[in-house]
């Protein structure tokens, strides 16, 4: 079922951001669209990527896209491992 796509700025279900850099030549609102292997970062996950997605036809640059309910995979500032998920797209009328 598709989902809305993920751009840099989007929040993780912990409050952390997708930072980039994203697919620089494919923009959604005025932002790069986020896509497998971007970073992440903010107060719950200091070090993250995006691991999985469910958009594996949505090509961007050669990735595939990220989209609402991605995984990200990283360390917490105490150096815990941090698994949440892609949780704010506000881009609906989007969709992978």
């Amino acid at each position: 079922m598709p989902a809305p796509v993920a751009t840099i700025t989007n929040l993780t279900a912990t409050g952390d951001a997708i930072i980039g850099p994203g697919g620089i030549t494919t923009m959604v609102k005025g932002l790069p669209v986020a896509c497998l292997g971007d970073a992440v970062a903010g107060p719950m996950c200091v070090s993250g990527a995006i691991t999985v997605t469910t958009a594996t036809t949505k090509l961007v640059k050669g990735r595939p896209a990220a989209n609402l309910g991605s995984m990200v995979a990283g360390v917490s500032p105490l150096g815990v491992p941090v698994s949440t998920a892609v949780a704010v797209c506000p881009n609906v009328n989007e969709l992978v």
